[in-house]
C-alpha cells in the first residue's frame, strides 16, 4: 500500500513538473518583447532600451515612462526615414552615424515647405492677438542633439564661447540649423514647460542645460530679453513670421513622416511595452 502511494504522488509530481516546464514555455513565448514592425523589420524592447542607452546614458527600465513613451515614438521616426532610405546598409549604422544619416535623409525625404505668404503672417496674427500683449518674453535659438552625451558637449562648447552658428551646422537636427537654430520671441506660456522653465531663469547671452523631448536634446541660448512693460515689440511680425514658420515645418515633418510610414509599412503592437506606449503614424479621423 505504501509502495502505491509513493508511486502515485510521484506520478503527480512528475505531472506538475510537466505542467509547469509548458507553463514556462508558453509563458516565454508570449513575452517576446516586440513592440512594432517597420519596414519588415522587428523593434524589440531590447533595442529600444539600447536606444535609450545611448540618448540617456541609463537603460529603459531607469526612465520615466514618459520619456521613454518620447523616446519610442522617436526611434519609429528614425526606423520609418531609414526604411525609406535608397542605400542599402543605413538601418545597420553605428548610434552616431545612424543619427547623421538620419538628419541627411530627413532632410532629403521631408524638405521644409515654403516661408509663410504675408496673407498667412497675418492671418496667423489675428487669430494669436497674445504675441502683441507686451509680456516676458524672450529671444530664443536652439540647437537639437541627437543625444545626452553630444548635448552636453555642445552646452560646454557654447559657453567656452565657440560660435553658436557654426555648432549648429555642425551637430544640430533643427530644420533651420543652417541658418543658426533662430526662434525668434516667444513669451512664457508659448512653450512646453519643462523649456520655459529651462530659458525664463536665464540673462541674456546665457546657455541653458540641455533638455530632452522626443526630437532630441535641445539647447536653447537667450538672444535678447524684453520684460513686461518695457513697451510694444518693434519685431511683432517678423516673430510672428520665425513661429509660423516653425509650426509649419513641424506639421510638414508629421505629414512626411506619416507617408513615408504607409509606404515602408509600419506596425505598433505595444503589447509588452512597460510605459504608454501608442502609434504616432495612426491618422485621427
Amino acid at each position: 500500500m505504501q509502495r502505491v502511494r509513493l508511486r502515485s504522488v510521484a506520478k503527480i509530481v512528475r505531472s506538475a513538473g510537466a505542467l509547469a516546464i509548458v507553463a514556462a514555455s508558453l509563458g516565454c513565448r508570449g513575452a517576446t518583447g516586440r513592440l512594432a514592425v517597420v519596414g519588415g523589420r522587428t523593434v524589440t524592447s531590447e533595442k529600444l532600451s539600447a536606444f535609450v542607452i545611448s540618448q540617456t546614458g541609463r537603460p529603459l527600465s531607469e526612465v520615466s515612462p514618459d520619456l521613454a513613451a518620447a523616446l519610442f515614438e522617436r526611434y519609429l521616426d528614425e526606423e520609418v526615414v531609414l526604411a525609406a532610405s535608397p542605400t542599402p546598409g543605413d538601418r545597420d549604422l553605428t548610434p552616431t552615424a545612424r543619427s547623421a544619416r538620419v538628419r541627411d535623409l530627413s532632410a532629403a525625404l521631408c524638405p521644409p515647405p515654403p516661408s509663410p505668404s504675408e496673407a498667412q503672417l497675418d492671418a496667423y496674427l489675428v487669430a494669436h492677438p497674445e504675441m502683441a500683449s507686451g509680456g516676458d518674453r524672450v529671444k530664443l535659438r536652439q540647437l537639437i542633439l541627437p543625444d545626452q552625451v553630444t548635448a552636453r558637449s555642445a552646452r560646454d562648447r557654447a559657453r567656452s564661447g565657440d560660435d553658436w552658428a557654426t555648432l549648429s551646422r555642425e551637430l544640430s537636427r533643427a530644420p533651420n540649423a543652417g541658418g543658426g537654430g533662430v526662434l525668434g520671441w516667444v513669451e512664457r506660456g508659448q512653450l512646453p514647460p519643462e523649456f520655459e522653465a529651462a530659458v525664463f531663469g536665464l540673462s541674456k547671452g546665457d546657455v541653458s542645460e540641455p533638455v530632452p523631448s522626443n526630437a532630441g536634446w535641445h539647447l536653447f541660448q537667450v538672444m535678447e530679453r524684453r520684460r513686461p512693460g518695457e513697451g510694444p515689440d518693434p519685431e511683432l511680425r517678423e516673430r510672428a513670421r520665425i513661429q509660423l514658420t516653425a509650426e509649419q515645418a513641424d506639421a510638414n515633418q508629421r505629414t512626411c513622416l506619416q507617408t513615408l510610414a504607409a509606404k515602408v509599412g509600419v506596425r505598433v503592437e505595444c503589447a509588452d511595452a512597460s510605459f504608454p506606449c501608442r502609434d504616432p503614424f495612426e491618422v485621427k479621423r
